[in-house]
């Protein structure tokens, strides 16, 4: 049966034993020169400036962007169009990273088995495809978060005038 005092008795050991590493670590930190201290702080700034001035020049390059056409338009009842990718241009940190784009297509694109894809004119509306890329600058890692590009397909309603097939206006 353990006496009812014992667990602080050991804290008490715990604690001075604590205390006595502090006393030691700062003894050792006032034992040091002050030069010593001086040119370790200007080694730490210098590193860091260093650090991020190599970090900006290998990133100055890097764009993430849309190979042709960002939007294409068409008019409701024209044949459906058939898109072949034009791919995106990416390069992080000095790396080409195109080839890990991710391309997302929204509700009624049909994805063809040769990558193509086929955009309904049937009825109006806007169709997307949106690309992402899996790196620290334009990824999930961003510090802004994901970045996407959007490629933009309208399908428009023609208008009527009000005058019928043939017709001319006389003028």
């Amino acid at each position: 049966m353990a006496k009812k005092g014992s667990s602080s008795f050991f804290d008490g050991l715990v604690e001075k034993g604590e205390r006595k590493a502090k006393r030691k670590a700062k003894s050792k930190i006032k034992k040091l020169h002050a030069a010593t201290k001086a040119i370790a702080v200007l080694c730490l700034i210098v590193g860091i400036v260093a650090g991020a001035m190599l970090c900006l020049a290998a990133s100055k390059k890097d764009h993430f962007e849309l190979k042709g056409a960002t939007q294409l338009s068409f008019n409701v009842g024209e044949d459906p169009y058939v898109y072949h990718d034009e791919g995106v241009d990416a390069v992080c940190f000095g790396r080409d990273v195109s080839a890990k784009a991710v391309i997302e297509a929204s509700e009624g694109i049909i994805v063809n088995a040769d990558g193509s894809f086929t955009i309904p004119t049937d009825k109006e509306g806007i169709y997307t495809l949106t690309y992402t890329v899996d790196c620290i600058k334009f990824g999930e890692k961003a510090p802004n978060g994901v970045i996407k590009r959007i490629r933009v397909f309208s399908v428009d309603a023609v208008e009527d005038d009000g005058r019928g097939d043939g017709e001319e206006v006389a003028g």
